[in-house]
């Protein structure tokens, strides 16, 4: 009895440290932004882009961001903070429709992206770096 207690109690113990343990989740947070908001109004015939963010406080990020497809008039952001590298990762994809739009790498077209993440989303995140998001949106 006094042993199943014991395997009780150090089961449950690690459930609810596993679950309080939010670190490791994947955060995803999406915005509905006007053309306008991102300066591309006159590249897009549409009213609405999604900026979807996906977010790893603590792990690589580089799985998701295989795994993970834009939709139509998407752009994904996938940031994550390798504790094992002690390095960040930053990578984009857009979709067909966004894609022409910055292959231009049109200083503006890029910054306007990366303002919306470094003022809005990341604005208390000490490792997101601007510099880094505006290398890996240039890279797409």
């Amino acid at each position: 009895m006094k042993y199943s207690l014991i395997l009780a109690f150090l089961f449950v113990s690690f459930f609810i440290s596993a679950q309080n343990n939010n670190n490791n989740l994947l955060q995803v947070t999406r915005y509905k932004l006007h053309p306008t908001e991102l300066n591309i109004q006159n590249d897009v015939e549409t009213e609405k882009i999604n900026l979807k963010i996906y977010y790893l406080k603590d792990g690589d990020i580089t799985a998701d961001y295989r795994y993970f497809k834009p939709k139509k008039n998407e752009i994904l952001f996938f940031f994550g903070n390798d504790i094992k590298t002690n390095t960040t990762q930053m990578y984009f994809k857009a979709d067909d429709s966004l894609m022409h739009i910055y292959k231009k790498k049109d200083f503006n077209k890029l910054m306007k992206v990366v303002e919306i993440l470094e003022y809005n989303v990341f604005s208390q995140e000490a490792n997101f770096s601007s510099i880094d998001a505006y290398t890996a949106l240039a890279q797409l």
